[in-house]
């Protein structure tokens, strides 16, 4: 199933036009150059204005050409050859001529608004957005710049300077309907619903028939626990554009978490039908037809699904997994078997076999086909990673960890096998082999915002090397701000330094962001010492609601009680 994220965007890109500078952009009162060499050179501007006005672009570039060849050092005219140059879609031209105004004045909002749009549309993204900012600094009254800046980092899914962006726009103009829908997208994202609902209901007060608003406001539903009227919204939504698969797709999930499989699976069959090659439609329809015993139904669409790539055994695998999660296990094995038998030489047959076994909790019978596959192809990646997690999954870590260390003797440069061994290495208790493990996957990779948070958070919850851990999880945040994981650390470094008002910024947010039950624990355990104990129980029971196997929660609770 899509991401509620990936849903939105699909759904609004149609609405949110490219991130060029629009056709007419707007003046900077005072910055043009009001002194020429001439007379005959003050004319060419006049007539390039005039030329530019009447959209005659090639008789307003010859003019403006004009006075650079009297005055090379023409702010205006620099400018001008700029706006013209990107609103003809000559990105690189732009690019030259907005650095030459900026060579006159480096600080001239509108020639850096120029130079951001310019990056952009030649494929500079990081550079665009942050020449845009400075526009954005340099003049905070003109909304074309901020509008540039939202779509730049829209498409940098740099989500938080969107939703500012925004924010500011809906303040130069409480009236614009499309600011305040985007911004209610935005804040949606960054899961402030509260917020999201507030500029939804402005955005439909100013334009109720705005496409999305449905949508929009059923995610913001679901999101918030209401799933049956975000079911309801959902289905409005459809009525008015019934070919949307996106969405359908998105109410297939609602349904299927309120148990309402027989509607799920109406809706799953009016996916696929559109959609006969999605092999994510497929496994849906499958699985809920399975759910409702319809077992030949099932049967079919996993054909389909085998039928689109009958040599993939990604796919076969896909078909093992439903089979495995509705009690098919047998049914999963044969068909890992009969892949493996008509193609005898090729290893990965082992490894569906094992992958068969390990679903339906056989993990010798798993581990022995894994090593086979592994013997069959010693010098694959891939054997070996499915041996290494079917011992870590085993909480077999001594061995794992032998897998671990031959596998990043024959391949250093894959970092998620290192960090693999830090992993085992940490939970055999061997920090300083974990350590060593992390440091030379950053050895290779030294800005992998993975590794960086690896290390930073093992030395949180160990309470050692704090200075570096904070170093290192905020490297890690520079370059995913919106990470929860990262969060969460940057949280519990901050707690374990005792500095709880930050921590409990971090953990809120990276609670938000994930609901994973650990953070939860960890966000209970900042409010227990702030003494704020309802909170802290609250936090604890939603930890314990996604994991209620947690014995360390269950006693954190009943101490605060």
């Amino acid at each position: 199933m899509p991401s509620l994220v990936s849903v939105l965007t699909l759904l609004l890109a149609a609405a949110i036009p490219p991130a060029r500078p629009p056709a007419r952009p707007a003046e900077s009162p005072g910055t043009a150059s009001s002194s020429y060499p001439s007379a005959e050179a003050l004319g060419h501007y006049a007539q390039a204005r005039l030329a530019e006005e009447q959209r005659e672009d090639v008789d307003a570039l010859a003019e403006y050409y004009r006075v650079l060849a009297s005055d090379p050092r023409s702010l205006s005219a620099s400018r001008g050859v700029s706006k013209l140059a990107a609103r003809q879609g000559e990105a690189a031209r732009s690019l030259e001529f907005a650095d030459r105004a900026l060579a006159v004045d480096p600080g001239d909002a509108a020639s850096l608004w120029l130079k951001g749009s310019a990056l952009f549309n030649l494929g500079r993204g990081a550079e665009a957005l942050e020449t845009l900012g400075q526009a954005t600094r340099a003049d905070t009254s003109q909304g074309d710049y901020w509008l540039t800046l939202a779509r730049v980092a829209e498409h940098l899914d740099r989500i938080p300077i969107v939703a500012r962006a925004y924010r500011r726009l809906v303040a130069l103009d409480e009236d614009d309907a499309e600011a305040w829908f985007q911004l209610a997208a935005a804040e949606a994202r960054l899961a402030h619903y509260g917020a999201a609902d507030s500029a939804l209901g402005r955005a439909i007060e100013l334009n109720p028939a705005r496409p999305g608003q449905l949508f929009l406001r059923g995610w913001i539903r679901e999101s918030t626990g209401r799933r049956g009227e975000a079911i309801t919204l959902y289905l409005r939504h459809l009525e008015l554009h019934p070919d949307d698969q996106v969405t359908r797709a998105r109410l297939v999930e609602v349904l299927e978490r309120e148990r309402r499989y027989r509607e799920a699976y109406d809706e799953a069959r009016r996916v696929t039908r559109a959609r006969p090659g999605d092999l994510d439609a497929l496994e849906t329809e499958a699985d809920l037809a399975f759910k409702l015993d319809l077992a030949r139904e099932g049967a079919a669409a996993l054909d389909r699904m085998r039928q689109a790539r009958p040599d993939d055994p990604a796919t076969v695998s896909r078909a093992m997994s439903v089979l495995s999660r509705n009690g098919r296990g047998r049914e999963a094995l044969a068909l890992a078997e009969t892949w493996a038998r008509a193609r005898a030489s090729d290893y990965r047959g082992e490894m569906l076999i094992a992958q068969a076994y390990a679903a339906d909790h056989s993990t010798d019978s798993a581990l022995a086909h894994a090593a086979r596959a592994v013997e069959a192809a010693p010098d694959s990646l891939a054997p070996r990673i499915l041996l290494g997690h079917l011992y870590q999954d085993g909480k077999r870590y001594g061995d794992a960890e032998r897998v671990w260390v031959e596998t990043v003797r024959r391949y250093p440069e894959i970092g998620g096998v290192g960090l693999d061994l830090a992993y085992c290495r940490e939970q055999r208790g061997d920090l300083d082999g974990a350590e060593r493990a992390a440091r030379e996957v950053l050895k290779h990779h030294p800005d992998d915002p993975t590794a960086l948070n690896f290390l930073g958070y093992l030395f949180a919850d160990h309470d050692r090397n704090l200075g570096e851990a904070e170093q290192l999880v905020t490297r890690a945040l520079d370059q995913e701000p919106d990470n929860g994981a990262f969060l969460d650390s940057l949280g519990w470094v901050y707690y374990r330094l005792g500095r709880l008002a930050e921590a409990r910024l971090r953990l809120e947010r990276a609670a938000e962001l994930t609901g994973d039950p650990v953070v939860h624990e960890h966000l209970g355990d900042v409010y227990k010492d702030l003494k704020l104990f309802e909170l802290a129980r609250d936090q604890y029971n939603r930890s314990l609601a996604r994991d209620s196997t947690n014995s360390r929660v269950r006693t954190k609770l009943s101490e605060i009680r």
